[in-house]
C-alpha cells in the first residue's frame, strides 16, 4: 500500500483509505464545534429569558438597557466632572472683608 499526501494540507500522508490527514481532520472537527448551527436559537446571555439579536449575546432589551445604563453612566461621569471644575464658594456669613 502506498502512502499519498494529504490533498488538503499536502503536508501529511495518508494511511488506509483515509480521504484526509488526521490533523485536517482534527482541525475540521474544532472548525465544527465552533460555528453555531444557523437555524439554532441563542438565548440572551443576561437575562435568559428571551432570544439574542442575531450576531449578539444580548436580547432587544436587555441592549436597550445597557444602552441607557451607559448614557447614565456618561452623565454622571460628565457632572461629576462639572463639579470638579467649578469652585466650592462656602458662605460663612461672618465676612469681615465685606462691610455693608
Amino acid at each position: 500500500m502506498a502512502l499519498r499526501k494529504c490533498p488538503k494540507c499536502e503536508l501529511n500522508y495518508l494511511r488506509g483509505n483515509e480521504t484526509i490527514c488526521r490533523v485536517c481532520a482534527a482541525e475540521l472537527d474544532k472548525k465544527r464545534r465552533k460555528e453555531p448551527d444557523p437555524d439554532e436559537i441563542i438565548m440572551c446571555s443576561e437575562c435568559g429569558e428571551r432570544p439574542a439579536l442575531r450576531g449578539k449575546d444580548l436580547c432587544e432589551e436587555c441592549l436597550r438597557e445597557q444602552k441607557r445604563q451607559a448614557d447614565l453612566e456618561l452623565h454622571a461621569d460628565k457632572v461629576r466632572a462639572d463639579e470638579a471644575d467649578d469652585p466650592i464658594e462656602e458662605d460663612f456669613g461672618d465676612d469681615e472683608d465685606s462691610e455693608e
